[in-house]
């Protein structure tokens, strides 16, 4: 019996987008129910209606049923447990999808669950595991809740490690394009690019990352020894370097884990002469993180490398200039006034007054901001 397959998905499991995905994973295995663990949300108040609306998203999206193989908590008891791990051992297709990783891993971490999907994966079933439980498939798990909303120091836990008996060892990160911060950078599941640096220099050597885009889904196919990438987005394999395998593409798992087993080199002295730090600092609008930047820079020179005077003098030169350009684009400064507008056009829209709503648009148009009506939305930029 040839190995299966585990899909990661970056985010928006119940999407349209990505019901093929789903339908790939339960047919190929030859699935006849979804099983769906519910513990990495177990913890939340309406954990059974997240139950219930997973349950009802497979049976009219997909015309398969499903059953929740229920351990909320490990105050559940050891027959929960056990039924849960049953159901698990007789599964196809399994499911864990929204939550917290840190709270999932807490509680699986000693009930024997690691070993049961990893011999699924073994013997031709699919895993399927999207947001906070894609966090839990790799070597290591970021404690997204604990860095990002509790202000933890970044870090690491152990991860369940899905897959490194099948070759192919890695990090998992969805959410990895995520733009949500309104100006500050929360892609890399909401770390930004600096503090994923800061993570990156505590993995050990050779570990590289997945990362899987929202709306996007890795399919990770041992039988075939390939990666696909369905869904809106790509797939980012972040070793030496980083390597994007968009929506549609193919790639051999030999090659995949080439390009994550190869360290990241120490960043290098950019063309320009200017350390990419400030770039990074730049992009974050931190006051702090600047002068922080140019304080380490003079530090360097002080101690009389021509290499460090000549950095810290480009980077003096590009601040002078940034002094009278600024550091906020026009789309900035305006956008919260956009989004009301934009926002009112909707609600015009859904009640069908259209004359109303396109005056809307047309006096945003005059101002030089597009809009741009998608399926998910309405979106807008400046035009240049």
């Amino acid at each position: 019996m040839s190995a299966g397959r585990l899909i990661l998905m970056g985010s928006g499991e119940m999407a349209a987008r990505l019901v093929a995905a789903h339908r790939l994973g339960v047919e190929a295995s030859g699935a006849r129910e979804v099983v769906v663990l519910d513990t990495p949300y177990g913890f939340q108040e309406n954990a059974p209606l997240l139950s219930e609306k997973l349950t009802r998203f497979f049976r009219t999206s997909l015309s398969v049923e499903s059953s929740v193989a229920s351990y909320r908590s490990v105050r559940d008891g050891d027959v929960s447990c056990e039924r849960m791990l049953a159901a698990v051992r007789r599964a196809r297709y399994v499911f864990a999808g929204p939550g917290s990783p840190s709270y999932a891993l807490g509680v699986w971490r000693e009930t024997g669950l690691v070993g049961v999907l990893r011999d699924l994966l073994a013997r031709g079933a699919t895993v399927t595991l999207a947001s906070a439980a894609a966090l839990t498939a790799g070597v290591k798990t970021l404690p997204v809740y604990e860095i990002y909303k509790s202000g933890a120091d970044p870090g690491w836990l152990d991860g369940m490690d899905l897959t490194s008996h099948l070759g192919l060892e890695a990090v998992v990160i969805p959410h990895w394009n995520n733009a949500e911060g309104q100006g500050f950078d929360t892609s890399r599941c909401y770390m930004g690019r600096r503090r994923l640096r800061a993570l990156r220099s505590m993995l050990p050597e050779g570990l590289g990352i997945i990362g899987v885009d929202e709306h996007t889904a890795a399919v990770i196919d041992f039988g075939k020894e390939e990666l696909s990438v369905m869904g809106v987005g790509g797939v980012t394999l972040s070793g030496a370097l980083d390597t994007f395998v968009e929506a549609g593409d193919r790639m051999g798992l030999k090659r995949v884990a080439e390009l994550l087993g190869a360290s990241p080199a120490l960043p290098p002295v950019g063309e320009d002469g200017s350390p990419p730090d400030l770039a990074e600092a730049l992009a974050e609008r931190s006051e702090e993180s600047i002068a922080g930047v140019l304080l380490s820079a003079e530090t360097e020179a002080a101690g009389g490398s021509p290499e460090a005077r000549e950095a810290l003098r480009t980077m003096i030169l590009e601040v002078s200039e940034l002094a009278v350009s600024g550091l906020v684009t026009p789309a900035e400064w305006v956008g919260d006034y956009v989004s009301l507008l934009v926002e009112a056009r909707t609600k015009l829209r859904d009640r069908r007054l259209w004359e109303e709503a396109d005056r809307i648009r047309d006096g945003l148009s005059s101002l030089g901001v597009a809009l741009r009506d998608t399926r998910s939305g309405t979106t807008w930029h400046m035009e240049a």
